[in-house]
């Protein structure tokens, strides 16, 4: 997969599309925003300000936002509302790390897409997301576009 950015003309705003291998456009921020619209993240994060930074990031998308703060808050809340798409799973939380709750949301459901989001970026940590029961991994800070780049790979309308 290749990534072009490029500038739209007309407005200036600078815009990138995936593309597959094959060449073939497979989305852009326009289609995540039509992808996502009224579609459920919820985001695990018990620093607010990260919070309202990815939060910032995602509403334009008009996607619902939900926010919980504790691990054990965010699995009572994904068995209550299963329709939840995706997660955004902070990894170190106050209650319990971000790996169990993961760990026991898969028990219920392997079909929610979870992106793990953590400040800590060694590769054995990825790995260590992953074997949980991630499907993905992003690295603090995190960026509007790679954000937006994470979630482009798991959206299907």
């Amino acid at each position: 997969m290749k990534v072009q950015s490029f500038i739209n003309e007309s407005d200036n705003n600078f815009s990138r599309m995936l593309y597959s291998t094959e060449n073939k456009e497979i989305g852009s921020y326009d289609y995540l925003k039509d992808a996502l619209k009224g579609k459920k993240i919820l985001i695990v994060e018990d620093i607010y300000s990260n919070f309202q930074l990815l939060s910032a990031y995602l509403t334009p998308t008009g996607a619902t936002i939900l926010h919980q703060e504790d691990g054990t808050s965010a699995f009572n809340l994904f068995k209550t509302q299963p329709d939840i798409e995706i997660i955004l799973m902070d990894i170190r939380l106050p209650d319990i790390s971000g790996l169990s709750v993961t760990r026991m949301i898969r028990e219920i459901s392997k079909d929610v897409k979870i992106i793990a989001q953590t400040a800590y970026a060694l590769h054995s940590d990825r790995i260590q997301c992953l074997a949980a029961g991630c499907n993905d991994y992003i690295a603090k800070p995190i960026r509007r576009r790679e954000l937006l780049d994470v979630i482009a790979r798991y959206i299907r309308d």
